[in-house]
């Protein structure tokens, strides 16, 4: 069951993956998630809500996006919330409710399994935009975020294997691993400076920042697990500086970045302050719809946000907002399920100041984690 479950999540990451490139993915995804559904409603006779504050709060949010579709009579945002919806009923709620309490291990080998086709694809694409790796689509842009979901779970597995190697568990077994994990981490990050997308980059240093945190808060200021951290993160800062700076690939890589950098810094958030500044003039309490920001000749607001905002009005950004601060609620301690978590909503956080989420990876982790929670629960 516990394969099963694994690449049917991995067949739904990898749709969302690929859903930039042609429509049959929106509907393929659709398609695993009331599948998910179906298995669910076939397995048990009742289904547990384990957040149920998380669930009232993104239907709510659903139910106002379809409001605002039916005062704009827009038929595109209605789609989307609704195929929204589903994705989030199948992770969130039955998906939670098959898998139980190896939904956490599912997930993170069904992310790592649907990342291998894809990245192969990108690859052999060899697609470049705007001087940048763009993979199989055609904003660079798109790539770099799209790979934050394959970093957050890395880091996760990096999380798991240095507390374990600090607490004394089976040091070559865990070296082993340290090694392989490391490696992704570094193709990971290779492919998001090939792709020059500097959100990105900041949102991954931002959520390694936060596992180094967490790790030294585990360890509980006891002194020699401690001292190993310290020597293993040295080891880890000079792996990145000879990947960086000795290996040819990711030094090109990492010039590409640093050029794009240079030559938007005297426009740091490229034109999109100016997107933000339309949105709040042209405010609408019900929003325009899903394409109303063409006007300007954008596709949208490059924030989370405010393209809900925009699209759908202020009560479903504020019913999303409480969505997101709802999901870290119903953990009292540092267990692993939390420190997914926390690693996950940073990363969304993120990738939200100038990107947006919708059909995602990293908002279908978002989905994942909004259905844990360990003191209540409602059938």
């Amino acid at each position: 069951m516990k394969l099963c479950s694994t690449l049917l999540f991995s067949a739904l990451i990898f749709m969302s993956l690929m859903q930039p490139v042609e429509g049959i993915y929106h509907k393929l995804t659709l398609l695993i998630s009331l599948i998910i559904i179906l298995l669910s409603f076939l397995m048990h006779k009742k289904i547990i809500i384990q957040n149920v504050q998380a669930s009232l709060f993104f239907s709510s949010y659903t139910f106002f996006c379809v409001v605002s579709a039916g005062v704009n009579q827009d038929i595109g945002l209605l789609k989307n919330s609704l195929q929204l919806f589903c994705i989030f009923l199948a992770v969130a709620i039955f998906f939670n409710d098959i898998v139980r309490k190896n939904v956490k291990e599912v997930v993170l080998n069904g992310v790592l399994l649907a990342y291998i086709p894809f990245l192969i694809l990108c690859f052999q694409e060899n697609h470049f935009m705007f001087g940048a790796f763009s993979g199989i689509f055609e904003n660079p842009n798109t790539l770099g975020f799209s790979m934050i979901g394959l970093m957050v779970v890395v880091l996760m597995k990096l999380y798991e294997i240095i507390v374990a190697m600090l607490e004394g568990h089976r040091q070559l077994k865990l070296t082993i691993l340290l090694g392989v994990y490391t490696i992704i981490y570094l193709f990971a990050l290779y492919v998001i400076m090939l792709s020059n997308a500097r959100t990105s980059l900041l949102t991954i240093a931002i959520v390694t920042i936060v596992m180094i945190v967490l790790v030294v808060k585990r360890m509980k200021k006891r002194f020699l697990p401690l001292l190993k951290f310290i020597f293993l993160l040295i080891a880890a800062c000079l792996i990145l500086e000879i990947a960086i700076n000795e290996v040819e690939m990711m030094q090109k890589a990492f010039q590409s970045i640093l050029l794009k950098m240079e030559k938007k810094s005297t426009n740091i958030t490229d034109g999109r302050l100016e997107i933000w500044k339309y949105v709040f003039e042209h405010f609408n309490f019900w929003g325009h719809g899903a394409e109303s920001l063409w006007a300007i000749g954008v596709s949208h607001a490059h924030n989370t946000f405010v393209n809900i905002l925009q699209e759908a009005g202020l009560l479903s950004l504020v019913c999303y907002a409480v969505f997101l601060i709802s999901i870290a609620k119903g953990h009292s301690q540092m267990d692993k399920q939390l420190v997914f978590t926390v690693f996950v909503v940073v990363a969304a956080l993120g990738v939200s100041t100038f990107e947006i989420l919708y059909f995602n990876v990293l908002h279908i982790l978002v989905f994942v984690v909004s259905g844990f929670d360990r003191n209540k629960n409602s059938t």
